[in-house]
């Protein structure tokens, strides 16, 4: 065999482990989503019935690999309606040049992420506005805070809750030799499983 035919004798290896791995890596991530789904839902009903917001991923030998745990989701103020949001902003501190008008009025997204940001700090849709008035009868400029509702902002879930593997030490090697003892065989047939029966 002449040092071109290994070459292309090498090439085809090559090309196959390239499609074999190609072919893993569209189930893997196809099992791994779908178990990323199964385990959120068993993981939300058990917080909510039982409280519990972790569980340990135990081999088949018994050795605890990792902790599933949830990670809790974030609440914060959203623009649900830009335009009256915009036309508070606009009527709020009208010598301001914090709104554009096109077709319709839009906060620029400067100062609306600075009073999403004081929303989100007072964990409500209210910005409290600083209001100097005038005494008639002595002159004195008097400073007061207005706390003002604002319309078309609401606080809603802005990052669904979520979980995350945390590995113990050791646990990806004992994980590793699982699978290629052929332990965790029944936790990964989706990988292996002809294309109708695969995740």
């Amino acid at each position: 065999m002449n040092g071109a035919e290994q070459h292309v004798e090498s090439l085809r290896d090559l090309a196959v482990e390239a499609a074999a791995l190609k072919l893993l890596a569209e189930r893997v991530a196809a099992a791994q989503k779908d178990v990323r789904q199964r385990t959120q839902l068993a993981l939300d009903a058990a917080a909510e019935r039982d409280g519990v917001e972790r569980v340990t991923a135990t081999l088949p030998t018994g050795e605890t690999v990792a902790t599933i745990g949830l990670r809790k989701g974030e609440t914060g103020p959203v623009v649900v309606d830009e335009d009256a949001f915009a036309r508070w902003v606009r009527a709020t501190f009208p010598d301001e040049q914090w709104t554009e008008t096109a077709i319709v009025r839009r906060v620029k997204p400067w100062k609306a992420a600075e009073l999403l940001a004081e929303m989100a700090a007072a964990g409500a849709a209210r910005v409290v506005v600083a209001d100097q008035q005038v005494d008639e009868t002595t002159g004195e400029v008097i400073a007061d805070a207005v706390a003002h509702d604002v319309p078309g902002v609401a606080i809603k879930p802005t990052r669904a809750r979520t979980h995350a593997v945390t590995w113990r030490k050791g646990g990806k090697e004992a994980t590793a030799e699982a699978w290629r003892s052929g332990a965790l065989a029944q936790q990964i047939a989706a990988l292996t499983a002809p294309d109708d029966e695969a995740t």
